[in-house]
């Protein structure tokens, strides 16, 4: 299965991007995309798409470029995390499954400890505020459907405080009635614990099982 990663970044005060590609896994098909038309040093490909538009305009647009490409599957990754070694691996099974939705690739212990998941896949069902988290994977027509849902265009274009990536998401792939996988342990670590949209963070959000 071929996977397209795009890689959001937005300038830091500490920054983190290449700390965490160091740890990508070797022959990933990434793409850096940043959130507007600052400079980033090309440790791989780098493509801006205009001005910058914020989280979830600007995560939305990097979804629909991925869609433009041949790959099987696509997903969105933050600047800040650790790639656990068998990350793709690990994943293609569950995004060539009928019915899947999204594989998302973090999973925070506070999710973790609030359903008592232990190790191994877990399907959360519900929409808004079920779950959170994020690096979100999908085959492509999952994708490519999730672009022209009526729920992710009103939320790109009229939810004003930041748009929440990790719910709204979640609840749009409630609606189309595709399945919600998680894995324990989590696939992925942050590795800034500084939002760079003003959110906080706690112990809630760390790695499950890192």
């Amino acid at each position: 299965m071929k996977i397209a990663i795009g890689i959001t970044h937005v300038p830091r005060k500490s920054e983190t991007l290449a700390a965490s590609l160091v740890r990508l896994p070797s022959g990933t098909e990434a793409t850096i995309y940043p959130d507007g038309t600052h400079y980033v040093r090309p440790y791989v490909p780098v493509k801006r798409l205009g001005k910058r538009v914020g989280c979830f305009r600007h995560w939305y647009r990097v979804l629909a470029d991925l869609c433009k490409t041949d790959a099987d599957a696509v997903g969105i990754m933050p600047d800040d995390v650790n790639y656990h070694s068998r990350i793709w691996k690990t994943v293609t099974p569950k995004l060539a499954e009928n019915g899947t939705g999204y594989v998302a690739a973090f999973l925070p212990v506070g999710m973790a400890n609030r359903y008592g998941w232990g190790k191994g896949w877990h399907e959360c069902k519900g929409g808004w505020g079920t779950s959170w988290g994020g690096g979100y994977l999908f085959p492509m027509q999952v994708a490519r459907d999730l672009l022209k849902h009526p729920f992710i265009i009103d939320h790109r274009d009229n939810y004003k405080p930041n748009q929440q990536i990790d719910h709204a998401i979640p609840e749009a792939i409630h609606r189309m009635g595709l399945k919600q996988w998680y894995h324990y342990p989590s696939l992925l670590q942050h590795i800034g614990y500084t939002s760079t949209v003003g959110h906080r963070h706690t112990k809630e959000e760390n790695a499950a099982g890192w």
